[in-house]
């Protein structure tokens, strides 16, 4: 059985939000074994596409369908596009170091004693 927009838009965002503070609120423990960390990322994506399905229902209510399946395809792949340079810049900037690394020196000592 198919939903109406504003349902799917009010259960999706309310999914959303449960479980970003379900997250939030068990983040130690999501974080302390591996199995648990790879149990946080499934839920993460999961919060993704809860998040990505409650917005796609807010732009077809907003603007209607007509309009979203021409135009903002492309804009959000432009959208995207332009996302991903500023945070690979920003990324460099804050992560690469440039300065040049010191040569290893030889260490002066006496070397070894002769009897």
């Amino acid at each position: 059985m198919a939903m109406g927009m504003g349902t799917s838009l009010a259960l999706f965002s309310l999914l959303s939000l449960l479980l970003f503070t379900r997250m939030q609120i068990y983040s130690k423990q999501l974080a302390s074994i591996e199995w648990l960390t790879i149990q946080g990322r499934l839920l993460g994506l999961t919060l993704f596409i809860f998040s990505l399905t409650a917005f796609n229902n807010l732009e077809s209510l907003v603007f209607g369908k007509d309009d979203l399946l021409r135009s903002l395809p492309t804009l959000r792949f432009y959208d995207s596009m332009i996302g991903l340079y500023y945070i690979n810049k920003i990324s460099s900037t804050l992560y690469q170091s440039a300065a040049p690394m010191a040569a290893p020196t030889k260490a002066i000592g006496k070397g070894k004693k002769r009897n």
